[in-house]
């Protein structure tokens, strides 16, 4: 008698120890769920706001290219002025402008060959203008 009451306690137990196996494995499956949607949720918040970065990126550049191409025709425009209020010759006022003009498009970080083209000279003359630019600082 005393062995079946021992063998029906500790099947109590084991039955007990399944019951509360089973319920925390349902309780981290739900955990498991909720994060996994949090997750889902995440992911998606993520791509918008990546979306959201290469459009601004995008609008940024715009803008970059729209201040380049006006700081270069501000650059363009400067030498103009003097030359056609002056009344001088064009190679009087021309070479110092431009020794002026060469250094700084060197420090905006521009190429010889977009100088030259800049200027509407040769490659060979940006390259001399340049050299004798960096020469004299």
């Amino acid at each position: 008698m005393e062995q079946i009451t021992s063998i029906t306690l500790l099947f109590s137990l084991c039955f007990l120890f399944f019951i509360a196996t089973l319920f925390k494995a349902l309780t981290l499956k739900r955990k498991k769920d909720h994060l996994l949607q949090q997750l889902a949720e995440k992911n998606s918040s993520f791509e918008q706001m990546r979306s959201k970065l290469k459009d601004l990126q995008k609008q940024n550049g715009r803008a970059e290219m729209f201040q380049n191409s006006l700081a270069a025709a501000e650059l363009t425009a400067q030498p103009q002025k003097p030359l056609l209020s002056a009344g001088k010759s064009l190679t009087d006022n021309l070479t110092p402008e431009k020794y002026r003009l060469v250094h700084t498009l060197t420090q905006k970080n521009m190429s010889i060959a977009e100088i030259g083209v800049f200027l509407a000279i040769s490659s060979h003359e940006a390259k001399q203008l340049v050299t004798l630019s960096k020469l004299t600082q």
